[in-house]
């Protein structure tokens, strides 16, 4: 493969060693340092890597949903360039460097003015091998495309920078502007190092069948094969007026759309909402064939456009058929339809102009939620009666995998992880040798004997006053008596991160960890493997690579 990506890019990137032109756009997928790392060991076509959009202060950015596909192919997001602060990300950065074969960190970075992207910018120097400026994000007031548009605030920025900083300077540029090449021409006349083009385009509105915005934002950029031609526009237009290298951004799908960027004179690229539902290994894939397409005569080229036969983000209405508390501050919600879903798997539920957020199923098709009340959606949810509508799109991740025949099957549950374990007990009846779930606090009898009825086995455990991990304490117990099956069996466990660390560690003693599946309970808030919040320590995506996994 290194001879073959050699001989893709014409030019360097602004004298950074960088042996394959192609990267994952800024705010997409590669926007936690440990998918950062694992992505530039693990995929050899990606040459460089860049970070999400960073700022001085952190900032939360919109509720969800902040993503979501139109149509196939094509994105509306508002992530409102969420992120942890500059020096946080360095924190968590730093012992993850350098990167595998030394590849390049390009790092963005944001500001209101330009005193914020020089503060900004020396936070996080020790980090950078080259700075992406966000002049672009077309849906944030006083930053990005509102920055950016100015002329002289830009040129006083790019001056600040080179004079204060010694790394390369990119400015990102959004496709709305009024004059592309005149800003063009200013950005290198000023000494940026190269130029990336294009941000998303917009801001767009996207609405359910029922004329709901769907982003909680209201607008967001648009990205994904529709801005193709604009992107191409847009470089054309600067690479005309400019000797610098150009980073293209906006449709990047397959290798026909590299050619046609390179035609126009891009010499690096950047793919990003083609990625949308690909986990990991997935990824490696998509650039090796990008790669090897490459090498082809266009006539010769197979790889189609990577676009999904429906979108990935569809909504479908259903109601609520019963919501009934069975316990402190939890309450089980029942739809009267829904789709299949694989034990594990989940999707999400969304309240218009509330947000959305994701939920495992207890059970499918006649869908049951187990919830607990923690925040404005949960709360809302809990004041849904029967009747109420509510949207959900799935599912997603992947879920436990049938039991093995010849080994029992261990279930361990904690609080409304219980949900998932519920379901794969009543998937493989016949392979459950023995349940544990455990709660906080006293539940109904009810909802016991619902546990009872489809797990007549179930032990479960409520813990006492002002003590936790009863459930952990009756596993410990019954290992003790039961080692032999422990040493054979399988296991699915879900519930709260403390928890399930307690269950891997105990059973880890007896039963190898290649037999134990954790179903995480992760930040998610796409679903689709675009936002990269969900990074695991390892560098995997919960919601992609996941959300069940073997433990970490």
């Amino acid at each position: 493969m290194e001879s073959i990506i050699k001989g893709l890019s014409k030019t360097g990137l602004a004298g950074l060693r960088v042996k394959s032109p192609f990267t994952i756009p800024s705010g997409i997928v590669t926007t936690v340092p440990s998918v950062i790392a694992r992505i530039a060991r693990d995929i050899p076509a990606i040459g460089f890597l860049t970070t999400k959009t960073l700022s001085v202060v952190a900032r939360a950015g919109y509720r969800e949903p902040v993503i979501h596909e139109y149509y196939p192919g094509c994105f509306v997001n508002a992530v409102g360039l969420a992120n942890p602060g500059a020096r946080k990300f360095l924190e968590a950065m730093q012992p993850l460097l350098p990167l595998h074969d030394n590849k390049p960190l390009i790092v963005s970075i944001m500001g209101g003015n330009d005193a914020e992207f020089l503060e900004c910018a020396l936070i996080l120097d020790p980090i950078a091998d080259a700075f992406e400026l966000n002049l672009s994000c077309p849906h944030v007031k006083e930053a990005g495309q509102s920055i950016g548009s100015d002329p002289d605030t830009v040129r006083t920025i790019i001056r600040l920078l080179k004079k204060q900083i010694q790394k390369p300077i990119i400015p990102k540029l959004s496709p709305n502007l009024a004059d592309i090449p005149g800003m063009a021409r200013l950005c290198e006349e000023e000494g940026a190092d190269a130029l990336c083009l294009i941000n998303t385009v917009g801001p767009g509105v996207a609405t359910d069948t029922e004329g709901n915005p769907v982003l909680t934002n209201v607008a967001g950029g648009v990205s994904g094969s529709g801005i193709l031609p604009i992107g191409l526009k847009a470089v054309r237009e600067a690479a005309l007026v400019v000797n610098i290298p150009i980073i293209a951004a906006g449709g990047i799908a397959s290798p026909e759309d590299v050619r046609a960027y390179r035609e126009v004179g891009a010499s690096l690229f950047s793919v990003g909402s083609a990625l949308a539902g690909m986990g990991t290994t997935q990824i490696a894939d998509f650039f090796e064939d990008m790669v090897n397409s490459l090498e082809q005569q266009p006539a010769q080229t197979s790889a189609a456009r990577c676009l999904a036969a429906s979108t990935r983000t569809t909504y479908f209405k259903t109601y609520v058929a019963e919501n009934t508390p069975f316990g402190h501050e939890l309450f089980k919600l029942r739809f009267d339809k829904g789709p299949e879903c694989p034990p594990g798997s989940f999707f999400f539920l969304r309240l218009p102009g509330v947000g959305e957020k994701p939920f495992s199923p207890a059970q499918d098709v006649e869908p049951v939620y187990l919830m607990r009340t923690v925040g404005p959606f949960t709360r809302a949810l809990a004041q849904l009666k029967p009747g109420d509508s509510i949207y959900m799109r799935g599912p997603y991740g992947k879920g436990f995998p049938e039991p093995q025949p010849s080994r029992p099957l261990v279930l361990v549950a904690g609080g409304t992880g219980a949900a998932p374990i519920i379901l794969a007990a009543a998937r493989w009846p016949a392979a459950v040798s023995r349940a544990f779930f455990g709660f906080s606090d006293h539940v109904s009898d009810t909802f016991q004997d619902e546990i009872l009825t489809t797990v007549p086995s179930a032990c479960i455990a409520i813990d006492p006053p002002g003590q936790i991990g009863e459930v952990v304490r009756l596993l410990a117990d019954d290992m003790a008596m039961q080692s032999a099956i422990y040493e054979e069996c399988q296991a699915f466990i879900c519930g709260p991160g403390p928890m399930m660390d307690a269950v891997i560690a105990l059973m880890g003693q007896k039963t190898p960890k290649e037999r134990l599946f954790t179903a995480r309970e992760d930040i998610m808030r796409c679903g689709i493997g675009l936002c990269g919040s969900c990074g695991t320590k390892s560098g995997l995506r919960s919601c992609i690579d996941g959300p069940v996994m073997h433990p970490e």
